[in-house]
């Protein structure tokens, strides 16, 4: 059976409203009775992700900007990997297109150019919000993660000249069709779970993960199980065609997996 389950929080744990429902915090809860680990793993910043952990009533560890950090249930850091200053040159000053915004994580900042209110509709019940700054003449040192929100077809242009130019040296993938996000290349949900399995000195047989965007393809891959929301992103199914599905994220798809699974 397995001992740790890991779950991204957008379109998987999270339903469209962006909130945890009551019949998913109470699974969880019985999960963990039953001494199994849960674990988050996101593309969010940490600072957010606590407010999603305080409405779930749980201590677990976070793993936050897809795998670029890593911290323990009592918020100490336990891995942390940035983007080469260069690089961040690169990103923020030659891959503009109009209408696309640009965002950074640097340490416990979200920085941005422009206001974006609708992005604040991704965390209701958080009080961490982006800081209004010149992308152009910030520090590049430090850069958990850089992303792009705006119009699906223009971001695939975005990705085309970003893997055209950096290929693997970067982490460069979508979350939603609307967020295309850049880490450093040995970043990666899959990555940061093995750590933290290889700390516990447990074997990844014994981790069921759930997903449904890109940035949860290594996760979903290196898994024991890994399984696939129904509302996932098209590329994923397309990338994992044999891995489970369960119902959407507006259906409690992985409250009902796990009740399945564990009996609960």
């Amino acid at each position: 059976m397995y001992q740790v389950v890991v779950s991204d929080l957008d379109g998987t744990l999270l339903n469209s409203r962006h909130l945890v429902s009551a019949q998913t915090r109470e699974t969880l809860h019985a999960l963990v009775a039953r001494d199994v680990e849960f674990i988050v793993a996101t593309g969010r910043h940490h600072v957010d992700v606590r407010s999603i952990r305080d409405s779930l009533g749980l201590n677990v560890s976070l793993i936050t900007s897809n795998g670029a950090m890593v911290h323990d249930p009592d918020d100490q850091l336990l891995f942390n990997r940035t983007i080469p200053a260069e690089m961040v040159d690169e990103l923020v000053a030659d891959y503009r297109l109009p209408g696309v915004h640009l965002n950074m994580f640097r340490g416990d900042h979200w920085l941005v150019e422009e206001a974006m209110p609708g992005a604040l509709d991704f965390s209701p019940q958080s009080r961490f919000r982006y800081r209004l700054t010149d992308q152009l003449r910030t520090h590049r040192q430090g850069v958990e993660k850089v992303f792009y929100i705006g119009e699906h077809e223009r971001l695939l242009q975005v990705e085309e000249g970003l893997l055209a130019r950096f290929g693997a040296r970067l982490n460069i993938t979508f979350s939603l069709p609307q967020c295309l996000e850049v880490m450093h290349g040995e970043v990666n949900k899959g990555s940061a779970i093995a750590s933290l399995m290889e700390r516990r000195e447990m074997d990844m047989t014994r981790v069921l993960a759930f997903g449904d965007g890109m940035n949860d393809f290594e996760m979903l891959s290196r898994a024991g199980r890994g399984v696939i929301m129904a509302n996932a992103h098209t590329r994923l199914h397309q990338a994992l065609p044999h891995h489970e599905r369960t119902l959407s994220s507006d259906e409690d798809g992985v409250a009902h997996y796990l009740q399945r699974v564990f009996g609960l």
